[in-house]
């Protein structure tokens, strides 16, 4: 972990006017905060960063990150705690998200004199070029999108029954499914993903009750290497470490 850039990106983030509605009393406290700033906050809270650094140790542990290695970070929100963490010991960093505001913030605010590639575009949508080179897929956001394994499907469409569609929509299929295309290469491609099982969330449409129902949910080539379950007040996150 860089902790000196984390201290840069805290200080862009925790702003004058923010500092000041802390110290009021509690009735003013976040007044004058905006629903962006709120959100950007909340990219950094305590449980964030406990489950994303228990991802980084544990991808550490696996020791196959160099210099020439690249990651690509799917539903990447800010890169708040990732990016940090990986920066220094990788050649590039690639981040995709659909939010375009969040990504911009990032971008050109939080981490305006770094070398990452910005992507504002959702996962299943394009495969990029990025990905036939990438040494490390991370997905700390597996509730908030349809199951990794169903990225670059296979078809025929008729393979996703009424229930599936009902609740992810109907996917787009490939011949030379993405997965296969990441795997059929000389070196291996590694994923962290993550997921939870709290439910109540407006945006988690695809979380998982146990970390066996999360296994599923991998590609078919997947060999997990690593599993994990943290407890937190609301629920657990569930960390799932392989190779393709």
């Amino acid at each position: 972990m860089n902790v000196k850039l984390l201290q840069t990106i805290m200080n862009l983030v925790i702003t004058p006017d923010m500092r000041e509605a802390v110290n009021t009393p509690a009735t003013s406290r976040g007044l004058n905060r905006s629903g962006e700033e709120k959100d950007l906050l909340d990219s950094f809270s305590p449980n964030q960063f406990s489950s994303k650094m228990n991802l980084v140790d544990h991808v550490n542990s696996l020791d196959f990150l160099t210099k020439e290695s690249e990651i690509v970070i799917f539903g990447s929100w800010y890169g708040s705690i990732l990016i940090p963490a990986f920066y220094d010991k990788v050649k590039k960093i690639t981040c995709i998200d659909k939010n375009k505001t969040m990504l911009n913030m990032a971008k050109y605010t939080l981490f305006k004199d770094l070398d990452v590639d910005w992507i504002s575009d959702d996962v299943f949508a394009t495969f990029r070029d990025q990905f036939k080179t990438t040494d490390l897929f991370i997905n700390t956001s597996c509730e908030n999108m349809k199951p990794m394994r169903d990225w670059g499907p296979i078809g025929p469409k008729s393979r996703y029954d009424e229930i599936y569609r009902k609740r992810f929509g109907i996917p787009q299929t490939y011949t030379d499914p993405w997965w296969d295309r990441v795997a059929n290469r000389e070196k291996p491609a590694y994923f962290a993903f993550q997921s939870h099982n709290i439910f109540d969330i407006h945006d988690s449409y695809n979380c998982v009750k146990t970390i066996e129902e999360f296994k599923t949910q991998l590609p078919d080539r997947a060999e997990v290497l690593i599993e994990d379950s943290m407890p937190f007040e609301t629920g657990t996150r569930f960390t799932l470490i392989g190779k393709i």
